[in-house]
């Protein structure tokens, strides 16, 4: 499916080359996204006074204990100012714990207490009740596909980063 197509853009002569956003899988990726990630953001703060950011932050410290947040940064996909504010948000809170890692003293390593732990349980309930509703459409073989491909697509995100076609010439298109 082609990403573009070409029509009379409004109020402008003659025709465009302009997005075709029910083919331009990037608008796809972010609605979704951004939407869930407002909602949930929302919902969280109401119910548990975490944002959608100290849950992401809560979940990557419960499956890897004892790391630093640098290492967050890099699962998560999130820019370090963000992740020093959740983090420091939920160290005031006393969700986190800090410490100096055994390894290299300068570095400090972050660590869900028990209260952390409690909430984690209660977060993740509610985040598999929502994605539940979200794939409620799809079997269980079209889920396996959609995670299969989105995998593929993660794959690439090295390769995305780095893409800065020369300034003079257009990318290919598909």
């Amino acid at each position: 499916m082609a990403s573009t197509k070409r029509r009379k853009a409004n109020g402008v002569d003659g025709d465009r080359e302009v997005l075709d956003l029910t083919g331009y899988v990037p608008y796809f990726l972010t609605a979704i996204s951004n939407t869930w990630s407002r909602s949930s953001s929302r919902l969280y703060l109401e119910r548990f006074g975490v944002g959608v950011t100290e849950w992401r932050i809560i979940s990557q410290l419960a499956i890897e204990p004892r790391i630093g947040a640098q290492r967050i940064c890099e699962i998560i996909g999130l820019d370090k100012g963000a992740v020093s504010r959740g983090v420091a948000a939920l160290v005031a809170a006393g969700h986190v714990g800090e410490s100096a890692d055994g390894r290299d003293a300068r570095r400090q390593v972050l660590e869900l207490t028990p209260d952390g732990y409690a909430l984690h349980d209660r977060l993740i309930a509610l985040a598999i009740e929502r994605e539940r509703l979200v794939l409620a459409d799809f079997t269980q073989e079209e889920v396996d596909r959609l995670l299969a491909l989105l995998r593929r697509i993660h794959a690439r995100l090295p390769e995305l980063r780095e893409f800065a076609p020369a300034p003079d010439k257009p990318a290919k298109r598909r």
